[in-house]
């Protein structure tokens, strides 16, 4: 039962509640609210094209398309790494290999994304002071990382089925459409983590990194 009360005080202390009052302020700001966009505008565009240009929404083009786009990203996050060594980085580079291992359709990866992420999550909640470090003066990091949690999140809700007829309903002829909401939305999502690692570059100041990575070799 210690145990179980030290987990619960360190994931909700004061500086877990800060940080996320923090962060939610930027992303529900003027700045910020743009990161939800993208997403409803891939679903329109699942709607438009299922009626008007199939092609443009076909899975198999897709999955393609997103095994480059997590190569890119582990490529990316692997480059940030090895230069600048922040918990950010290594967090997400885990979480790109994850994803693209996935997207190859490996053996055994549909259960091993969820011991993976979980595996993820653990480790981030024992970091998340040092990740939330990283971050805290990188604003548009922060609104591009909450754009991709949310559009990776409505992606496997919408995989899940839970817009059908049977669950919650919502989704205009969901049965028809929820393969390429799923696809798109996935792709968008890629995107996203890719511009969270480009934006790092600009918007992580250069004098923490440099820190990080001397402490690191100190």
């Amino acid at each position: 039962m210690g145990a179980i009360q030290k987990f619960r005080r360190h994931l909700w202390d004061d500086n877990t509640k800060r940080a996320l009052r923090d962060w939610l302020n930027v992303v529900f700001s003027l700045r910020g609210i743009w990161c939800f966009i993208p997403a409803i505008l891939g679903i329109f565009f699942v709607y438009w094209a299922e009626y008007n240009a199939q092609y443009l929404i076909l899975k198999e083009y897709h999955e393609i398309l997103a095994i480059c786009l997590m190569g890119l990203a582990v490529i990316l996050f692997l480059v940030r790494s090895l230069l600048f060594r922040l918990e950010i980085d290594y967090i997400l580079l885990t979480m790109a290999v994850n994803f693209l291992c996935r997207e190859i359709h490996f053996v055994g990866t549909d259960n091993g994304v969820v011991i993976v992420a979980a595996i993820v999550l653990v480790w981030a909640i024992y970091w998340k002071d040092r990740l939330w470090a990283n971050i805290e003066k990188a604003k548009a990091v922060q609104i591009a990382l909450a754009g991709t949690i949310f559009t990776y999140s409505l992606s496997i809700i919408i995989s899940r089925r839970v817009f059908s007829v049977e669950y919650l309903g919502g989704l205009p002829d969901e049965a028809i459409v929820h393969v390429a909401l799923e696809e798109i939305l996935e792709n968008i999502a890629h995107l996203y983590l890719i511009c969270t690692g480009i934006l790092a570059f600009f918007s992580i100041p250069a004098k923490k990194a440099a820190k990080n990575k001397f402490n690191s070799t100190g």
